[in-house]
């Protein structure tokens, strides 16, 4: 549990220093540059494209069911899931950007936050949600808790939902670069924190799609569609693109599509 605690600690940093920017780290937007306005658009910026993108795989959704927003911040995109959904919860490791969700969305009756500070998802029953949604959350979760939370996730969605979640796959940068991203990115961070006297860091955690694929192959659900997004790129601010092929370098991103079967 030592790096779950150490986590929830990092993003307490992230999110007491610049939390609208820990979430959507568009470099235009630092030091507390993100408006609430423009930031909550790119959450419905993104769930429209991503339900889009679902009915053109010909699923349906029962928009009457409970959504789920894994890793939900300050509820960027508990919001928008709200706007399609019945209800959607917001679940997240910081106490801080659930207090900040709560405060943001008390006009929005349908939107719920809850803390989850445990490895797994126990306050939730089998079957709860009928639509699941995270990004930009697993890749940041060291790999033994992300798998663990994807099994989770599959127990809570209900048969004939549908969960689409993110991951970070790889890193396609030769050994030097791939040190010089790291040191690069946690550098320009701990520069922000640094002036906010916080001491914290937002790491990296991949997962690649044959790991995927044999974890969820024991799991009563379908893969429907991977696609490649451009969610892992420093520059992603919160606007998700599908890509038509991997990045020559840095981290390639897959976006699954999966079905829970009757």
């Amino acid at each position: 549990m030592g790096s779950l605690r150490k986590l929830q600690e990092n993003w307490e940093g992230l999110a007491q220093a610049d939390p609208l920017w820990a979430i959507c780290t568009d470099p235009e937007r630092r030091h507390h540059k993100w408006s609430e306005q423009q930031f909550f658009d790119t959450g419905r910026n993104e769930i429209a494209r991503v339900l889009h993108y679902i009915a053109s795989l010909g699923l349906p959704i029962d928009n009457t069911a409970i959504a789920l927003d894994f890793g939900c911040g300050v509820g960027r995109l508990t919001r928008a899931l709200a706007g399609h959904f019945h209800e959607c919860w917001g679940v997240d490791i910081s106490p801080t950007m659930i207090d900040m969700a709560t405060d943001l969305h008390r006009d929005t009756s349908n939107c719920k936050f809850f803390l989850n500070e445990a490895a797994d998802l126990h306050h939730f029953s089998d079957g709860f949600f009928g639509f699941i949604y995270t990004s930009i959350v697993l890749q940041h979760i060291e790999k033994r808790y992300a798998q663990a939370y994807l099994l989770e996730l599959v127990r809570v969605l209900k048969s004939g939902g549908v969960f689409v979640f993110q991951v970070a796959d790889r890193d396609n940068s030769g050994l030097i670069r791939r040190f010089r991203n790291v040191v690069g990115f946690r550098s320009k961070l701990e520069r922000l924190l640094k002036r906010n006297k916080i001491q914290s860091r937002m790491e990296m955690h991949c997962i690649r799609e044959r790991e995927i694929r044999e974890l969820l192959s024991k799991q009563d659900v379908r893969i429907l569609d991977v696609k490649i997004t451009n969610s892992t790129e420093s520059s992603f601010g919160g606007d998700l693109r599908f890509l038509e092929q991997e990045p020559r370098r840095g981290y390639v991103s897959k976006q699954y599509c999966v079905v829970k079967m009757s």
